[in-house]
């Protein structure tokens, strides 16, 4: 994996190198290069294979916050492009240009998109970003124990508080020798089921946020209960994951100490054949919705480009499924970076690429290929929301959960406070 990383950033580090000695040669006469901002390593080798195959050149600038790192600075070249996760916000909104136009022009089709995703990039009606990958939150388990499943393809929380519960088993002395499910060994779990149950995270005013209140503590009472009724305890379930869930996700379902382990698409296709071979999966489902993780990578045209004929060319060129083959099958004819999963990290926001061509690279998808009329994506996040979900949201519920009302439990508005004053936002 370090290895992996060292030769991205080389790559990237020779990218930059180059854009910065060739930009002047080509800022008059020749046509401008592409200037693409990501915090994606992924197009680095896309980029590589789009200046191979065109005229046009394009330059990966990494940014490792590119919706933060609007407006560009007065004396940096202004992006072409911006690709990356959290611009989905209307902080980061102003700074890109409306891009109906490339439909209206026939660069894209939005009929090779999936109409959720396209429309969560839309502002006022108008289409300010495009979806380039996205994740489903999923649950893992050895598929040895395939017949304790209900579905074939989907799992929901009470099938999974259900299964897990069944499968507990407890030694002559009354402790859990194994543990079906345990909903704290897993902080994103946590907050998914309270994004799906309705806790409304949301961008607010001032890059703050808003939620449903009540939702959120309806959902923690249901966690709390799914716990107690379950596993006895927060303090039980607790001491489990402690004395036995801290090996990997894979190895805590194929050694039977619990039936089951929360991923995600991205990180469960990343494991290695032989280790996908022994597991099984099924995506998680509420409302018979599949909810999309909110990491969504966008791609947008900012105000301030210079080369708007570049960019509608790369977009035109790397939103075709046929190109998304060829860079699918450049990565593992050659090595590079197979660790990461899909087009981007993720599953393509193009159609036909995870229907057709995705499972020929992950055969694990033949039998389960999420059905595009259930995706779900949630409100809009700020710019922040990751660090903010980590610091303040998820601290909050795993506080209330083991919380036994001796000592007070700080609120999201306490902690939002203090982590401003620590000058984090």
């Amino acid at each position: 994996m370090l290895k992996i990383k060292k030769l991205v950033f080389c790559s990237i580090l020779v990218l930059l190198s180059f854009n910065f000695f060739s930009c002047k040669k080509e800022k008059h006469g020749r046509q401008e290069r592409i200037v693409i901002w990501t915090d994606s390593s992924d197009f680095a080798p896309y980029i590589e294979y789009f200046n191979r195959n065109h005229s046009q050149k394009a330059v990966l600038v990494y940014k490792e916050n590119p919706a933060g790192s609007l407006p560009p600075a007065q004396d940096e070249t202004p992006p072409d492009l911006v690709i990356g996760s959290w611009l989905i916000n209307e902080h980061t909104k102003k700074f890109f240009e409306p891009v109906d136009y490339l439909f209206e022009r026939k660069y894209l089709s939005s009929q090779d998109f999936y109409k959720i995703l396209l429309d969560s990039g839309k502002f006022s009606n108008r289409q300010y970003l495009l979806p380039v990958s996205f994740n489903l939150p999923a649950i893992i388990f050895a598929g040895t124990n395939e017949n304790l499943i209900e579905d074939n393809y989907t799992i929901s929380l009470e099938q999974l508080k259900r299964a897990g519960e069944a499968y507990n088993k407890k030694n002559t002395k009354g402790a859990y020798t194994r543990m079906g499910f345990a909903p704290e060994s897993s902080d994103d779990f946590l907050y998914l089921v309270a994004k799906i149950q309705g806790a409304d995270f949301k961008e607010a005013r001032g890059n703050t946020f808003t939620w449903n209140s009540t939702a959120l503590l309806e959902t923690i009472h249901f966690l709390n209960d799914w716990i107690t009724e379950a596993n006895s305890s927060s303090q039980t379930e607790t001491d489990f994951i402690y004395k036995y869930l801290s090996v990997t996700d894979d190895k805590r379902v194929t050694q039977g100490r619990t039936l089951f382990a929360y991923t995600t698409s991205d990180r469960l296709f990343r494991f290695s054949k032989e280790t996908l071979a022994k597991l099984d999966y099924r995506w998680i489902q509420y409302n018979d919705q599949l909810p999309v993780e909110d990491t969504m990578l966008m791609l947008g045209i900012p105000k301030e480009a210079r080369n708007h004929r570049g960019a509608a060319l790369f977009i035109s060129w790397f939103y075709q499924s046929n190109t998304q083959q060829e860079l699918l099958e450049r990565k593992f004819s050659m090595h590079l970076d197979t660790n990461k999963f899909g087009i981007a990290n993720g599953f393509s926001s193009i159609k036909e690429v995870n229907d057709r061509i995705l499972p020929v690279y992950y055969t694990s998808l033949l039998s389960n290929i999420p059905q595009a009329g259930k995706f779900k994506v949630y409100e809009k996040k700020p710019l922040r929301w990751e660090a903010t979900k980590h610091k303040i949201i998820i601290p909050f519920i795993k506080d209330t959960l083991a919380s036994d009302g001796s000592k007070k439990v700080l609120t999201i508005e306490e902690r939002y406070t203090d982590w401003k004053k620590q000058g984090f936002n």
